[in-house]
């Protein structure tokens, strides 16, 4: 009796709280559930049917970006003393607080704001100091080599910036069929866009630095374009792998005159309810998204320094290799084998 009365205690007795949390994460990621999820359903109820074996989708290839160059550094300083001769314009706050710990320890996005800040300054200060004398040399000098190089800056903040560089990373994680962020990662991109124009127009006194931080941190938040290409490149795998698989279906067979067609009408009813009703809907999405941020993609890192030739193609304007177009004609092409059997088998699409 007294055993039966200690079994039961521990059977009742609660579960720690770490062992409750892993219960419910399995249960959420069990539960969670993937868009791509309906076109392996799809290709596994075809292959059911025919008795056939679906054929796995290639892996996506990991997308690297090409480090930067180092930047030879300006032998440009100032002293104490002429620093203090600053004092009545900007700039000398600025070099003091970027020469502190926090500016030796500043991110990519914190030093391209610097530069900026330093070229939009100094034109104010130069005109208060004699053109002759050692400080206005020093630095319009110093301007002019930040001006020539900022754009080594900006590539160096989407080389580093992890809102930035992780765009192009495998993630386990696709953009679900009603996400979030869409209109804010476009409003952020844009930002980068116009400041990137700016730079290269030279219009430097245009440039709002503040709009890069702000700029990133609705990129971190959403994390929406690494989402989106990923889920691109997923569905045009799928779409690849699923085109192969079908075009080993012997229609003829599969529709020959005179005999029972129950499988055909099987094979159309998967096609209807899991590609037409569920993949080609999320697809038609992803484009839609990609019609708008893919120009922006371009602008962004279409042949720049740090842009390998895989992500280059990836991003190639009007050319068939590109995200939009592959997508495209990855689906295209998966459907134009349905055609075929409909026209074969006299099955109406409908």
């Amino acid at each position: 009796m007294n055993r039966l009365c200690k079994l039961k205690r521990l059977l009742v007795k609660p579960l720690p709280i770490i062992c409750l949390l892993v219960v419910c994460f399995i249960a959420l990621t069990a539960c969670s559930d993937k868009p791509s999820n309906a076109n392996h359903t799809y290709i596994q109820r075809l292959a059911n049917t025919l008795d056939l074996q679906p054929v796995t989708p290639k892996p996506l290839v990991p997308l690297s970006l090409i480090p930067l160059t180092v930047l030879s550094d300006s032998n440009i300083t100032l002293g104490i003393i002429q620093l203090a001769s600053l004092s009545h314009c900007k700039l000398n706050v600025l070099i003091s607080e970027h020469n502190n710990q926090l500016g030796k320890t500043a991110t990519a996005a914190s030093i391209l704001i610097y530069q900026i800040k330093f070229i939009q300054s100094a034109q104010q200060c130069l005109t208060s100091l004699e053109k002759d004398s050692s400080i206005y040399k020093k630095i319009l000098a110093a301007t002019e080599h930040k001006q020539n190089n900022l754009m080594h800056y900006f590539n160096s903040m989407l080389y580093k910036e992890s809102e930035l560089n992780r765009i192009w990373q495998l993630s386990s994680r696709e953009l679900s069929i009603t996400p979030a962020g869409f209109s804010d990662t476009v409003n952020a991109v844009t930002k980068l866009v116009n400041i990137k124009q700016q730079i290269t127009k030279q219009q430097f006194a245009q440039i709002n630095s503040e709009h890069l931080f702000a700029a990133l941190e609705q990129l971190n938040k959403y994390q929406f374009n690494q989402q989106l290409i990923q889920s691109v490149r997923t569905q045009i795998a799928l779409n690849n792998s699923a085109t192969q698989f079908i075009n080993t279906i012997n229609i003829s067979q599969l529709c020959q005159a005179g005999k029972n067609n129950n499988q055909a009408q099987i094979v159309n009813n998967i096609f209807k309810k899991y590609y037409l009703g569920q993949v080609q809907p999320y697809q038609a999405q992803l484009a839609g998204y990609l019609e708008t941020l893919q120009p922006l993609y371009q602008q962004l890192w279409y042949k720049t320094a740090i842009t390998s030739k895989p992500i280059n193609n990836l991003l190639q304007p009007n050319a068939n290799s590109n995200l939009l177009n592959q997508l495209k004609y990855s689906a295209k092409n998966h459907v134009f084998w349905w055609q075929i059997f409909y026209k074969t088998c006299e099955i109406s699409p409908i």
